[in-house]
C-alpha cells in the first residue's frame, strides 16, 4: 500500500514540473499577444513598423543575426599579378626602352658646332645624328696623297661606338668633386688645365670639369694607349680624341691632321649626316668611316662650307 502510494506521489510530482515548466515557456508569448503593441515588434520584419505605427527595433537581436555589412559576403580576391597587357600610369616612361647609356655617356650640351648643326635630332642607337647642310668634303682632297693614297678612303659606313679608355679617363663635360693627387697643371694662352693620364680638367664650382685643352697645350706624357700616326713620313699621336705632336718639351696639342687615320673615337661624338653619308663628329673635327683590312677605322677629313665649294668650284670652270 505504501508502495503503491509512493509511485503515485512521484508520477504527480513528475507532472507537476512537467506542467510548470511548460507553462512557463508560454507565458512570454502570451503576453505579447495580449498586447499587439509589445511582442509582435519582437518577429524581424526587416524595416517594417509595429501595429501601433511605430518603428522601433527588438530590444534584442537573434545571436544568428548578422551585423549591417557583408560579414560573410564572399570578397573577390584581387589577382597577385598585374596583367601585362595593362599600362604603367607614368606617361612619361618610353615603351622604347631607351635608357642610358652602359659606358656613363655624358652629352655636353655645350660642345661646338661650328654654326653646322641644324638642330634636326634622329636617335640611333643612342647615338644624336645631326644633319648638316651647311658643309661638305672638300672635293679638293683628290689631289691629296695621304701615304701614298689618292684621296680619302671610300666611305664605308659602321656605326659609332664610344671606346672606352679605361677608369681614369673621363669625357668631356665630366665632374669631379676633388682632384687627383697626380694631376699637374699646364696652361696655354691664358688658359690653366689640372692634367691627369690624358684628362684635362678646370676648376668649376666645388669641384673640376673635364675639357678639352687649347691648341698649343704641352704636357710631358700621354697614356701608353695612345695610337701614333704616321702621316706622309710624319709622326703624331693620338688619344682620348685629342692629336699631339712630339716635341723636346713634350707632346704638344695640335688640330687634326687631314687624311689621318684612327681606330678610336671617344664618349662625346655624335654622327652627322652629310649629303647622303654619315660622319662622326667630335672636338671640331669630322671622322669618315671606313674599313680596312676588316677592321672598322676612321679618317679625318676636311669639311668646307658649301657656298665655299660653289664659288671655288666656279672660279676653276671659269
Amino acid at each position: 500500500m505504501k508502495t503503491g502510494t509512493m509511485k503515485y506521489f512521484v508520477i504527480f510530482t513528475i507532472l507537476f514540473f512537467v506542467y510548470a515548466e511548460a507553462n512557463a515557456q508560454r507565458m512570454p508569448h502570451g503576453g505579447g499577444r495580449g498586447g499587439r503593441g509589445g511582442g509582435a515588434a519582437s518577429q524581424n520584419f526587416g524595416n517594417r513598423g509595429t501595429v501601433n505605427g511605430g518603428a522601433q527595433r527588438a530590444k534584442t537581436r537573434p545571436a544568428t543575426s548578422p551585423s549591417k555589412g557583408t560579414t560573410n559576403r564572399p570578397q573577390a580576391s584581387k589577382p597577385a599579378t598585374r596583367p601585362s597587357n595593362v599600362m604603367p600610369k607614368n606617361n612619361n616612361v618610353s615603351p622604347a626602352g631607351n635608357r642610358p647609356n652602359k659606358s656613363g655617356n655624358v652629352q655636353n650640351n655645350n660642345r661646338p658646332n661650328n654654326g653646322h648643326n641644324n638642330n634636326v635630332n634622329i636617335k640611333n642607337n643612342n647615338v644624336n645624328v645631326n644633319v648638316n647642310r651647311n658643309v661638305q668634303v672638300n672635293n679638293y682632297h683628290h689631289n691629296n696623297y695621304y701615304n701614298g693614297y689618292h684621296g680619302y678612303h671610300p666611305y664605308h659606313y659602321h656605326p659609332y661606338q664610344p671606346y672606352y679608355y679605361g677608369p681614369m679617363w673621363h669625357p668631356v663635360g665630366f665632374y669631379v668633386a676633388v682632384m687627383a693627387t697626380t694631376a699637374v697643371i699646364v696652361s696655354a694662352n691664358n688658359q690653366s688645365y689640372y692634367y691627369d693620364q690624358g684628362v684635362y680638367y678646370v676648376e668649376s664650382s666645388k669641384g673640376y670639369t673635364v675639357t678639352n685643352p687649347e691648341m698649343g697645350t704641352t704636357v710631358q706624357t700621354i697614356p701608353e694607349k695612345r695610337e701614333k700616326i704616321t702621316l706622309n713620313e710624319k709622326d703624331y699621336y693620338y688619344y682620348g680624341g685629342i692629336f699631339y705632336k712630339k716635341s723636346n718639351t713634350g707632346y704638344t696639342v695640335i688640330p687634326s691632321p687631314d687624311g689621318a687615320l684612327v681606330t678610336h673615337i671617344p664618349d662625346g661624338a655624335e654622327e652627322v649626316e652629310v649629303g647622303q653619308e654619315k660622319y662622326v663628329f667630335y672636338n671640331g673635327t669630322y671622322f669618315l668611316p671606313f674599313v680596312q683590312n676588316g677592321q672598322n677605322m676612321y679618317q679625318v677629313v676636311e669639311m668646307v662650307p658649301v657656298e665655299e665649294e660653289t664659288e671655288s668650284n666656279t672660279e676653276t670652270s671659269k
